[in-house]
């Protein structure tokens, strides 16, 4: 909330505009399980956990930033309750439970919820072609929802802001990428959509979930929730890893699975105004910083060793 989180390498760094006007900067040292661990780091396996990974680090940052974001609204009685329960660990239970609150609600809304209405639907489902055609229509109605959702979340005014963060974020990277100094009229002349955004991501994993559901038949509710719930890491291993070709790959099958996601980009990213583009340079250049004196000290220790 009004501010601005980058990943580096090693690094993440958090800027937020508090609302006197001053820039603040949070930088910790942060490296992926995925990078620490060589099995959760194996191709397939690494983008579930990737997934829950950024999930939990995106909601920390977003709680952090909430501490210098001032509010109108006063703190809820279920806020005081935690607190009180568990004091100097609410921070962490909070972060915990907003997760799986957030899992919760993207599996019932994005998963269940369309295969609960396709099975109304006037398909056969006990013949192969009815089952292939209910889980098509099961895949689109999910799309439909989906593309929904964030289209009445971004008329929000203050996830309207989040979004003109976003788009701060992706011109600013496209600025460095581009080997562009940091400036903010460089920034603003870069574009907002950008490959490997996690929105783009996402919408991988909504097309990828329609072609491996469609290979599952269709069965009773029950049975159909717990085959999707057990594939959901097959499809987010599958998911990460032609989303990481995508982005490197000039292959127009490639490109035409993750445009859709970059045509929805055009909604989760807004044009930011200055002041914002000042903040996504401030993180931005306090990873670079952060990172390059990391490496210093690799290069030192090496030469002592």
């Amino acid at each position: 909330m009004e501010g601005v989180m980058m990943r580096g390498n090693r690094t993440v760094a958090s800027t937020v505009r508090k609302s006197s006007g001053e820039l603040v900067t949070t930088t910790r040292t942060y490296i992926p399980i995925t990078k620490r661990n060589k099995i959760l780091g194996l191709p397939f396996i690494r983008g579930g956990i990737s997934m829950i990974e950024s999930m939990v680090v995106g909601i920390k940052a977003l709680m952090e930033s909430a501490e210098y974001v001032e509010f109108e609204e006063s703190e809820s009685k279920f806020d005081k309750w935690i607190e009180k329960k568990f004091g100097d660990k609410s921070t962490n239970i909070i972060m915990y439970v907003s997760l799986i609150f957030a899992l919760a609600i993207g599996i019932g809304l994005f998963m269940l919820l369309p295969n609960l209405v396709a099975d109304f639907l006037p398909f056969d489902k006990d013949t192969a072609s009815g089952a292939f055609l209910a889980n098509i229509a099961e895949g689109i109605i999910r799309i439909v929802i989906f593309v929904a959702y964030v289209w009445i979340v971004s008329k929000n005014r203050e996830i309207k802001r989040v979004f003109q963060y976003h788009g701060a974020e992706h011109k600013t990277i496209f600025a460095y990428e581009n080997m562009d100094e940091l400036t903010v009229e460089n920034v603003k002349k870069h574009t907002r959509l950008h490959p490997r955004c996690g929105t783009t991501f996402i919408f991988v994993v909504v097309i990828i979930s329609i072609l491996v559901f469609a290979l599952t038949g269709w069965h009773n509710k029950l049975l159909n929730v717990v085959i999707r719930l057990a594939l959901l890491p097959v499809i987010a291993g599958v998911s990460y890893e032609l989303f990481k070709l995508a982005a490197r790959s000039e292959s127009r099958l490639v490109k035409l699975i993750s445009y859709p996601g970059i045509l929805l980009q055009k909604i989760t990213t807004q044009e930011p105004d200055d002041s914002m583009i000042e903040v996504a340079i401030a993180s931005l250049k306090a990873v670079l910083e952060n990172e390059e004196g990391e490496c210093a000290k690799d290069e030192n220790l090496q030469a002592a060793e």
